[in-house]
This record gives structure tokens, C-alpha cells and sequence, in this order.
């Protein structure tokens, strides 16, 4: 449940320390045959450990490997974007994303696998293994200025990561682990750690600049903020 190993690993430089965020069979496959594939490099796969939804279909997950992201929704043309590194954090934003279609609201929904080929590279090696200007530019295109991430990390540890995709403070929002929980349960530990989908579209909406009540009805947002059962919150998707 502490992401601490896995944000040490992902500080080592890129082209050494591989960090990958698996979040369903697919892509837990093509990460281990990329595992299996290489040499000289030190892998660590973050592996939801209850069975979890197919997500992505064998060629998205083996894009998501070769390229560190993908997409799971939209054309690029919207601008607004979720993103989501960690099953069951794409599990909240695939939430978040059919409240969006239900208020009819244009968004494209991202999994971004290995965060670290997105970093600012400290060396010519490290730059030769980051994923290319252009995937960088087709999944966070620079018309979609609206970006919320939900990380299984912590958010700073990930934002200080995915330094090139970050637009600024009032634009770019990341919920991540924040030491809170124990022995909860998943939703729990979600909520503990405000990275459910209403947390995501609090922040959505100040990003829009929006109002929160226009994305999440009075008890939701209740919720939210400590005033009601959490429980209203652990919708399907």
C-alpha cells in the first residue's frame, strides 16, 4: 500500500530503473515480456492484487509498454484531460469520465504505465530512453491546458516526475497517496487519501473553472468534504 519503493526506484535515471504501473491482464502481459525481453535494466511492476477489469485490449497494452501511455478515450481534440497511473486509480477516473459524459463534457481519459519516460532527462542516456516529443504531444497536446492526474504514488513525488506534462498549478491538479489509511479497504483507502472520482472532478472543476455542484450533486459533495458517509461515493462505473 506505500508507494515509497517504487517512487525510489522511479527517481533512478530512466535508462536503468524501470517503474511500470500495470492495471489489468493485457498490460500486465506486455510488461512482463518487456521484463523477460531485456537486459541491464532493473524493472519494478506495480500489480493491482485483486482481479481488476479488462481495461485495454492486447495492442493497447503494448503500446502503453512501448510508449509509456495510452489512450483509453477521446480523439485529442478536448481540452480537458484525465489522466491515471495505477488500476485502481484508472478504476476512479473511468468513474469520473461517465459523470463527464453525463453532463456532456468533452474529455479524453489517458493511462499513463510508466511515468518516468515523461521526465525532464538528467543525461544524454536517460534522454534516449524517455518516450518521444511526439506521444508526449499527442496524448497532452498543448490545446488541452486542463489536466488532472490520479497516481498511486505520492503527488508530489509524481509531479515532480512528469515535470514536461505539467501546465501550472491552475491547470494541472495530481491526487496521490498521502499517508493516510491503515487497514481499509480499497474504497477506503481511496477516500482516506481524497483519490476517489468526486475528488477528481472537485479538482476537475477548478480546472474548467467550473462550479464543483455542477459535476457532483449536495450529499456528494458532502462527501467529499467530510460532512456525510463516505459510502454514496462507491458507485460503479
Amino acid at each position: 500500500q506505500d508507494p515509497t519503493l517504487c517512487e525510489a526506484m522511479m527517481s533512478e535515471m530512466t535508462d536503468v530503473s524501470r517503474v511500470l504501473f500495470p492495471c489489468d491482464w493485457n498490460s500486465a502481459q506486455a510488461a512482463l515480456r518487456a521484463v523477460y525481453e531485456s537486459r541491464g535494466t532493473i524493472w519494478s511492476l506495480v500489480v493491482p492484487k485483486r482481479p481488476q477489469p479488462h481495461r485495454m485490449t492486447a495492442d493497447q497494452a503494448l503500446t502503453a509498454v512501448r510508449d509509456g501511455v495510452v489512450r483509453l478515450k477521446g480523439d485529442g481534440s478536448e481540452s480537458l484531460t484525465l489522466t491515471a497511473t495505477g488500476g485502481y486509480q484508472l478504476g476512479e477516473v473511468m468513474k469520473a469520465s461517465s459523470r463527464l459524459d453525463e453532463r456532456g463534457i468533452s474529455h479524453m481519459v489517458n493511462y499513463l504505465m510508466e511515468p518516468g519516460r515523461f521526465r525532464q532527462p538528467r543525461d544524454d542516456m536517460e534522454a534516449g530512453a524517455l518516450a518521444p516529443a511526439s506521444v508526449a504531444e499527442e496524448l497532452f497536446p498543448k490545446g488541452a491546458l486542463a489536466r488532472v492526474f490520479l497516481t498511486h504514488t505520492r503527488a508530489a513525488a509524481f509531479t515532480g516526475t512528469i515535470r514536461q506534462l505539467d501546465t501550472g498549478a491552475a491547470s494541472t491538479h495530481v491526487l496521490g497517496y498521502a499517508n493516510r489509511g491503515g487497514t481499509l479497504d480499497a474504497n477506503g483507502m481511496l477516500f482516506a487519501n481524497r483519490t476517489t472520482w468526486a475528488h477528481a472532478l472537485e479538482k476537475v472543476a477548478v480546472a474548467v473553472g467550473m462550479q464543483a455542484a455542477e459535476l457532483l450533486s449536495a450529499d456528494e459533495l458532502d462527501a467529499v468534504h467530510g460532512r456525510a458517509d463516505p459510502s454514496i461515493l462507491n458507485r460503479p462505473e
